[in-house]
């Protein structure tokens, strides 16, 4: 989470959806006191990340200053496709990354174990490793902090209601972070974007411009219209019907 004293803004960081280019656009306003890798928060009494949701930011002192509250959103379709990658480079690259303490280390080493075990059933195959993905993976979000696929509406909904003040969408992200930089007085000098790859895909094979749909059958299609129906209500964006 990015949270600026000086412009008086909370930006949430939900996983898979451009939080890595927000992060690093944001950075030179960014005050959080909080580690972006994981770490032990005393407030919520659990290892968290940058991904932390609006209920556990309703834990943080931060959450009392008042300040505007904000999100970017993501189709579910790509966003499940762009996170079964990352899982993929989580297990290249965090084995090798610095803790701040052996108990975290030893924690995240076995999510990772989980999530190895879980593609390695798959044989690393999407539609595959997705059949095996159950529903309190993605629901519940103490299960595993190593696979925070979850609704997009944990970061802009509580109990039912909007409390980010401003929800843009990674589909139109260059226009919806300008309004965004608008809205708390930033004029942003220089256009910083992370993690390029996940501008591959194909968005002109279907009607609604999603990247990864091609990628998958009808049967990961059908679950993750399921999975994730509220977002798809709640954003507006177009289920595909198989």
């Amino acid at each position: 989470m990015v949270i600026s004293h000086s412009k008086k803004f909370a930006m949430y960081l939900p996983w898979k959806a451009a939080s890595q280019t927000i992060a690093d656009r944001l950075k030179p306003y960014n005050d959080s006191p909080y580690d972006r890798f994981f770490y032990f928060n005393p407030f919520l009494s659990r290892v968290v990340h940058q991904h932390i949701t609006c209920a556990d930011f309703a834990c943080l002192p931060e959450c009392k200053l008042g300040y505007l509250t904000a999100s970017f959103v993501r189709n579910p379709y790509d966003r499940v496709y762009s996170g079964f990658r990352q899982l993929q480079k989580d297990l290249r690259e965090q084995p090798h990354a610095s803790y701040p303490a052996p108990w975290i280390k030893d924690l995240v080493m076995k999510q990772l174990a989980d999530n190895f075990a879980q593609l390695s059933r798959a044989q690393f195959r999407f539609d595959e490793w997705l059949e095996t993905v159950s529903e309190d993976q993605i629901h519940n979000v103490g299960r595993n902090s190593n696979f925070p696929l979850h609704p997009s509406h944990y970061w802009t909904h509580l109990g039912g209601n909007q409390v980010a003040n401003f929800v843009g969408r990674v589909e139109s992200f260059e226009v919806d972070f300008q309004n965004f930089l608008g809205k708390v007085s930033i004029n942003e000098t220089q256009r910083l974007n992370s993690n390029v790859v996940e501008l591959e895909g194909d968005s002109s094979t279907n009607p609604f411009g999603y990247r990864y749909i091609g990628r998958m059958n009808t049967r990961s299609i059908d679950k993750i219209t399921q999975l994730f129906k509220r977002d798809f209500e709640l954003f507006g964006y177009e289920q595909i019907h198989t």
